[in-house]
């Protein structure tokens, strides 16, 4: 009768975590005083620590995504105002990206047509920049 192996030792443990850090198989090998072979085949299709790997990994991808959207929200607000100073820019697109992606963010981005200029018409995005920053002008 085989005897089931505890996927819960720390070797196989450590090779789990390892593994999930970007090391490869000789560097876990040496770490864990296992032969390479034996660390692929627990790796492997089938392999003892494959099944238990993926649990982990996707545990951890959970973790990490859940961390980041707590810092992106904390920090939203940083976010905001980088695109509120770009529209200071002096280029043009950089003003016309921060804005898009302002009005996107808030208003939800316009439906493409491709056959249609800015707003159905044939009037390009830079004409509109230029036409709104000689009205905004002292000198209208």
């Amino acid at each position: 009768m085989s005897k089931k192996a505890d996927i819960n030792n720390k070797r196989y443990q450590d090779a789990i975590r390892l593994k999930f850090t970007g090391e490869s198989y000789p560097v876990i090998a040496k770490k864990i005083k296992t032969p390479v072979s034996t660390v692929e085949k627990w790796f492997a299709l089938g392999g003892l620590l494959k099944g238990e790997y993926e649990k982990y990994r996707d545990e951890q991808n959970e973790n990490l995504g859940a961390l980041s959207d707590e810092i992106l929200a904390r920090n939203v607000h940083v976010a905001a105002n980088m695109l509120i100073a770009l529209m200071g820019s002096p280029e043009n697109a950089v003003k016309f990206r921060a804005v898009k992606e302002i009005l996107d963010r808030v208003r939800g981005a316009p439906k493409s047509n491709n056959d249609q200029g800015l707003f159905g018409t044939d009037i390009s995005y830079e004409d509109i920049l230029e036409q709104s920053r000689k009205e905004s002008s002292p000198d209208g």
